[in-house]
């Protein structure tokens, strides 16, 4: 099966419980809760009135439900690989919302269907592990604004992970850890998703070479020594 499929099937069935089981996970993992991580981001994410943002592996809408919180006047669209996912998001978001202020579509972040230069500001929370990244950043730098801004949070690796031998045996880890907690299709994805976790250093390469300027990259101390630290990358077109 596809890594894109694995990714598929295992938010379809996680779908329905997907917030709660994020929040301990984050938890366990990092000392955070799930609201507590995506508050983090859009307070140190600028937002101005009547910019158009794009939520990149919305879920079930979490950036769009805190941002509009944060900026009322914002305008948000959300794309997703997951339909399930985004079923769950349009119920979360309400009738007030959905299709007023946000507009919610499926599609692969690897190939968007928006022209180029549509939007100000695009961000991503948790999710950049499961994507090709080189190509990811490409695409976001074709679709942002002169000017526009793009705003992250996930986990990010150590130098260690370049070990072949220390790569596996993580990939190890994932695989069983989440198969005893959850199932073989998450266990596949988060093991799958190891090799795509990058350092602050890969970041910077990475967003450079996509031509992106003004990088700034924060650790976002986790709460537990054995765990590595998340990262708040922001860069400008």
């Amino acid at each position: 099966m596809e890594e894109k499929e694995v990714v598929v099937e295992a938010f379809t069935e996680l779908a329905p419980r997907y917030e709660s089981v994020v929040n301990n996970e984050l938890n366990k993992f990092w000392g955070w809760s799930y609201q507590g991580f995506i508050n983090f981001l859009i307070e140190n994410t600028p937002i101005n009135d009547g910019e158009l943002l794009l939520d990149i592996a919305t879920g079930t809408g979490v950036i769009p439900r805190a941002v509009l919180q944060a900026n009322a006047h914002s305008k948000i669209v959300g794309i997703d690989i997951t339909p399930a996912m985004l079923r769950h998001g349009k119920q979360k978001l309400g009738e007030d919302i959905f299709g007023k202020k946000v507009f919610l579509t499926t599609g692969d972040a690897m190939w968007m269907p928006f022209a180029p230069a549509s939007f100000n500001l695009i961000m991503c929370g948790l999710a950049t592990h499961h994507m090709q990244v080189d190509q990811l950043t490409a695409e976001i730098f074709r679709i942002l604004k002169d000017n526009g801004r793009f705003s992250l949070a996930d986990v990010g690796g150590s130098k260690l992970w370049k070990n072949p031998l220390i790569n596996f045996f993580i990939k190890i880890l994932a695989y069983f850890y989440f198969l005893i907690t959850e199932n073989k299709d998450r266990a596949w994805a988060e093991a799958s998703a190891v090799s795509s976790v990058y350092t602050v250093e890969d970041w910077h390469q990475i967003l450079s070479n996509a031509g992106f300027n003004e990088i700034k990259i924060t650790l976002i101390k986790s709460r537990k020594f054995w765990v590595p630290d998340p990262l708040l990358i922001q860069a400008c077109k």
